[in-house]
């Protein structure tokens, strides 16, 4: 059975976000079927993914490498701000720089996502960058994800 966008939204919430939280990166494996008379543009991708049914929800680990967080520490001591930019979720990430040594957990720090940074620095109607806002975040921000 197909699932609706309340259905996916509880999906990410119960499922793939718990375990991104718990270092797996998540892979869905879903299908919807296509008449071979009549097939899709395959560029639209939300007419593609629209009405796919959920087979199952994948975790993959991809450890740390057991030699980071030593070398993250050689480079904290050394005084260089390790950040990390990735295209991984926000909860991933997060649960990827802790176990890493980038922050710790009582760390004054930000991890956002792509957008969230341009919407905190872009408010002006034109969208260009304003200098003075991004100055004000940059300093704390160690995780910038979905980017």
């Amino acid at each position: 059975m197909p699932f609706s966008n309340y259905d996916y939204d509880r999906l990410v919430q119960n499922t793939v976000e718990p375990m991104e939280c718990n270092d797996l990166r998540t892979i869905c494996i879903a299908y919807r079927d296509f008449s071979s008379d009549d097939l899709p543009n395959w560029d639209d991708e939300a007419y593609v993914v629209d009405q796919l049914t959920c087979i199952c929800i994948c975790g993959i680990e991809d450890p740390v490498r057991p030699e980071i967080p030593d070398a993250i520490a050689q480079c904290r001591n050394a005084g260089i701000t390790i950040r990390m930019i990735t295209g991984d979720s926000i909860n991933l990430a997060r649960s990827i720089v802790l176990k890493c040594g980038i922050i710790s957990a009582n760390d004054d720090c930000l991890a956002l996502e792509g957008k969230e940074l341009h919407q905190c620095i872009r408010t002006r109607p034109d969208g260009k960058v304003e200098q003075n806002l991004f100055d004000k975040i940059w300093p704390n921000l160690r995780v910038l994800a979905r980017s």
